[in-house]
């Protein structure tokens, strides 16, 4: 779909691997999945491309987006704002580290994953600090750029068609998908883990401290009935959690520990099968992603606060979770939230 948009013209200093270069700003810090060099945050690099008889010189790194309804045309990142570009604007303002970071460093490893855990405000600042280095007019999206970007021209409800489209075999624990979310988790833990010996550790949970395998996990209602952890064939999961018991998988001590490493994040690109009809990776899954787009809380006792909207899931969302007219809405204050980042827009 992408080709039939747009024609790449010209791409300047793209290269597979590290290369030398005369500033630190126009290094690599990581790399997508795909190959992709993922530029340190102050990069001058662009590319070209040609739209409606004119060329549009486009930030590297980033997509472009066209003009529609009252949407005027913007740029947005390719990918999720990565933890070695993060720890850039670390290193550059003493922001404090997300909690997943130990001695101001992310986990091994994990460079090319998207940070997560960070607030609105972290998000916004690290786009004010892009702004005041490059002269880019650097934010982050509204709701309504972040779906436009997501659903594409045909307004798809995931970014790559109107169905989550994933398959499971349990016999050989084969799992096709085209995001990051808790069914990926699930199968890839089932298959590696499964032998482990965890327990549930929620302090309210009535079986706190009971230890079992990771293979024999199992969501309990009040009435004692298990729901076994487990993917079902059309990409669903069962077994994740009991709200009121306290058990399955996200109450045992296998996901306490995982989210203390950040959660079971990918790099970025790790999903092509998946990326959006502009060019965008992970739009779906992964992390889920600030928006500057805000509503008021309708009741308990954030009734009628404001609070800012996160978009696309995480890696810990069900299949509706990921879905790109789907979205949570979250505090729009400083507090970090478990497996929330961002990706930048850039005005032309």
């Amino acid at each position: 779909m992408t080709s039939r948009i747009f024609r790449l013209a010209l791409r300047l200093g793209f290269a597979a691997g590290p290369v030398a270069v005369a500033a630190p700003a126009d290094a690599y810090l990581a790399h997508a999945a795909n190959g992709d060099g993922i530029p340190a945050p102050l990069s001058h690099r662009a590319y070209t491309v040609e739209i409606g008889g004119g060329t549009v010189v486009v930030p590297e790194g980033m997509v472009y987006i066209p003009a529609a309804a009252e949407l005027p045309a913007y740029f947005i990142g390719k990918y999720e704002v990565t933890n070695a570009e993060y720890r850039a604007f670390v290193a550059a303002t003493g922001r404090a580290a997300p909690r997943a970071w130990r001695a101001g460093g992310f986990p091994a490893g994990k460079a090319a994953h998207p940070v997560v855990d960070v607030s609105l405000a972290d998000a916004e600042a690290y786009c004010a600090w892009v702004g005041r280095q490059t002269g880019r007019k650097a934010a982050l999206p509204t709701a309504a750029q972040w779906e436009k970007a997501a659903r594409g021209p045909k307004n798809f409800d995931y970014p790559w068609g109107d169905a989550v489209d994933t398959t499971y075999d349990r016999a050989t624990g084969r799992l096709a998908a085209r995001a990051n979310y808790n069914a990926v988790a699930t199968a890839e833990l089932l298959r590696t883990r499964g032998a482990e010996k965890v327990t549930f550790v929620h302090e309210r949970s009535p079986r706190r401290s009971e230890a079992m395998t990771a293979g024999t996990i199992a969501a309990y209602d009040a009435t004692g009935r298990a729901t076994p952890w487990a993917v079902a064939a059309g990409g669903g999961v069962v077994g994740w959690a009991n709200h009121e018991t306290f058990t399955g998988f996200l109450y045992t001590s296998l996901a306490r520990d995982l989210l203390a490493e950040g959660g079971f994040t990918l790099p970025v690109g790790s999903f092509p099968a998946g990326r959006s009809a502009y060019g965008c990776d992970d739009l779906a899954g992964n992390a889920s992603e600030w928006t500057i787009s805000g509503t008021a809380a309708a009741g308990g006792t954030e009734a009628g606060r404001a609070r800012a909207v996160l978009r696309g899931g995480s890696w810990s969302a069900d299949a509706a979770g990921i879905r790109a007219t789907g979205g949570g809405d979250r505090r729009a204050h400083a507090r970090a939230e478990t497996g929330a980042g961002f990706r930048l827009v850039v005005n032309p």
